[in-house]
Parts: structure tokens; sequence; C-alpha cells
């Protein structure tokens, strides 16, 4: 997929240098620019930084994080207000990409 967005720019690039020989030199900085910033995306979808968001692992005084899409169902439930050591609760942690995988980042 990055392969064909990287020929797809190429080519548009060689038609912007065609159309204006002078501007040679903008046509290369534009596929420069268009191919830095399509790396730098491609990066990011495989790293998994955009796409699915983590979550808690479970309902109440979640110790872990899980893909969005695999999260339970929390409609029906109740929780305590105690913040549980170990937990998530009380703005002790919060969810999110670690090492390539869904993990908790823990506040200090």
């Amino acid at each position: 997929m990055f392969l064909k967005i990287c020929s797809n720019v190429f080519n548009m690039g060689v038609v912007l240098i065609r159309m204006n020989k002078k501007g040679g030199f903008t046509g290369l900085i534009i596929i420069v620019v268009l191919l830095v910033v399509g790396f730098f995306w491609f990066v990011g979808k495989w790293n998994g930084e955009e796409g699915e968001m983590c979550v808690p692992a479970s309902c109440c005084h979640a110790d872990s994080c899980i893909l969005e899409s695999e999260a339970p169902n929390c409609s029906g439930g109740v929780c305590t207000a105690v913040c549980l050591a170990g937990s998530m609760d009380c703005g002790a942690g919060e969810c999110g990409v670690v090492d390539g995988e869904c993990g908790v980042i823990w506040n200090e």
C-alpha cells in the first residue's frame, strides 16, 4: 500500500515537473514533502497510533487495558466509588499503547 502511494506521488511529481520546466526544483520539493508526510502517516498506522482505541479491560476497578472491540458491555453495571490500589481508579492510570499493544500508563 505504501509503495503504491509513493508511486502515485512520484508520478504526480513527474507531471508537475513536465508542466513547468523552470519549476523542476519546486516539483522535486513537493515530491519530497509528500513522501515524508506519507511515510509518517504509514508509520503511525503501522504502530497502532491511529485506529482502535485502548479501553479498560473491566467495567470496575480495571488494572489492564484491551482493544475497544474487545471491551465488555458495562451498560448495566454499577461500580463502587472506592479507589482500589493497583487499579486505574481515581486517576492512577490510563489506557494507551505501550510497546505496540494496549496497556496501562501509570501516573506517578
